[in-house]
């Protein structure tokens, strides 16, 4: 039976129960600057713990104060874990670079909610504003862009590798592969994994050098694979100008209207950075180890590769092409409910209201109405966002449309052919992964080394 409460604090008066000294509360005060904590009693020791309270998070390590003795071993006493399949519940860091408030349906970059970027600001100063922190002054950009088109000459070890691969290629296979042949054309980057000293952390100058390249080396490579499965020449970088125009500019894409480099550079803002996503914990989770940036971005595109995350738009996609018309979409969707399909482009694990890039979207969609009317999946997906927002199975659980539904539809309108699409998604994300690396390079460096939960398998 739980002890008496008394102001909030558990007492041991007439229970037999010793009051927690680990983690009490009135030792952290000074640390934290709170004096919120969470009161938890354990009915295997009855012993009462202090757990402090900071920002509405609990610390992991004054959890593992708690402990009890083993059921095996009662002399050997085991600390509390945390078991959570898949993070759900466990923040892994700190950071200050992306916030999404999912019951809100608002996603902020360094506290400027998207909208804002979106209508205000241009890609490559949302780029600045996630790498560094602030937005840059006009010289700051131009630098900056510079900078990246600098790193935009694809040395020739980069084209042979690319061009060794078949043309129909799979664009993530080859994009490890262009991507690979760069870390061995970056001296500064083999160089990294064998000085005694360390080449990035708390050196921003080294970091910040690093990372600019990497970028214009992401571009590149999508440019020199889209070339190469269309047997083209590829055209230089040219200092002067946005890394999205010189993107289209290396793939030999006209835009002398600019048409194209308009509407993308602001859809381009919209999967810029989604905070702590399975591709770039996974960049962070390489980045403890202190390797190079290319490897971290590496780690984020075989992540991104799969059908769950940046794949998602592709079978998305494919999925309306399927579909065919909007006549089979209510089959779908019961199909869907039965558990029978996966519906691709609905629903997300941080949002429970509209996904706020949504909109955004639409209004890119409304401003191209016409080229994007031409294509025949528009109402295919109009109608699977229709039924499914009315449909109780999916309002009920507060499922709603994600940007996967509808993204692709304003790059087929730009006349990016779909197997280029996922490389071009790279290219946008590139600056966002690039920031929680250069952050993580300021920050202490722990290894990222998940527990488990051992549990012998019934079979064995």
């Amino acid at each position: 039976m739980p002890a008496p409460v008394a102001n909030g604090v558990e007492t041991a008066a007439n229970n037999g129960i010793k009051a927690g000294t680990k983690g009490a509360v009135n030792d952290f005060k000074a640390e934290l600057g709170s004096s919120d904590y969470l009161h938890i009693f354990d009915s295997r020791t009855r012993i009462g713990h202090n757990i402090p309270i900071n920002d509405n998070f609990v610390r992991a390590s004054d959890l593992s104060t708690i402990s009890a003795p083993d059921a095996q071993d009662e002399q050997r006493p085991r600390k509390l874990g945390i078991l959570d399949p898949g993070f759900q519940h466990t923040a892994c860091k700190e950071s200050g670079i992306t916030l999404i408030d999912g019951e809100k349906g608002e996603l902020r970059f360094r506290n400027m909610l998207i909208q804002d970027l979106f209508h205000e600001y241009n890609f490559d100063i949302t780029m600045y504003l996630l790498i560094w922190g602030s937005l840059p002054t006009a010289e700051q950009l131009q630098e900056f862009r510079n900078a990246l088109a600098a790193a935009m000459t694809p040395p020739q070890p980069v084209v042979d590798a690319i061009k060794a691969l078949p043309r129909d290629a799979d664009l993530f296979s080859a994009f490890a592969v262009g991507m690979g042949a760069y870390i061995g054309c970056d001296s500064e980057m083999v160089a990294s994994r064998h000085r005694p000293e360390l080449t990035y952390h708390n050196n921003m100058a080294n970091t910040d050098a690093a990372l600019v390249r990497t970028i214009g080396y992401i571009a590149t490579t999508v440019a020199v694979i889209y070339c190469h499965k269309r047997n083209k020449e590829f055209t230089p970088a040219r200092l002067g100008l946005s890394l999205l125009e010189n993107v289209l500019l290396m793939m030999g894409i006209d835009d002398t209207e600019r048409k194209i480099s308009k509407h993308l550079d602001r859809l381009w803002i919209l999967y810029a950075d989604h905070e702590l996503s399975c591709s770039t914990a996974a960049s962070l989770h390489v980045a403890s180890t202190l390797t190079d940036p290319i490897s971290c971005f590496l780690a984020a595109v075989i992540a991104g590769s799969g059908p769950l995350h940046a794949g998602a738009i592709e079978l998305c996609y494919d999925g309306l092409g399927m579909l065919g018309t909007v006549d089979n979409v209510p089959v779908y969707i019961e199909a869907v409910k039965a558990k029978q399909f996966r519906l691709f482009g609905y629903g997300h694990r941080v949002y429970k209201a509209r996904d706020p890039r949504v909109g955004l979207i639409e209004e890119l969609m409304e401003a191209n109405r016409n080229a994007i009317d031409q294509n025949p999946l528009l109402q295919v997906a109009l109608e699977i966002d229709r039924v499914a927002n009315t449909d109780p199975y999916f309002t009920e659980r507060k499922l709603k449309v994600n940007v996967d539904l509808y993204g692709c539809f304003i790059y087929t309108a730009m006349g990016i052919d779909r197997d280029i699409i996922p490389g071009v998604m790279l290219i946008s994300r590139a600056g966002g992964v690039m920031a929680h690396w250069r952050e993580a390079m300021g920050q202490p460096i722990k290894i990222w080394r998940p527990m488990q939960k051992y549990k012998l398998s019934a079979s064995l």
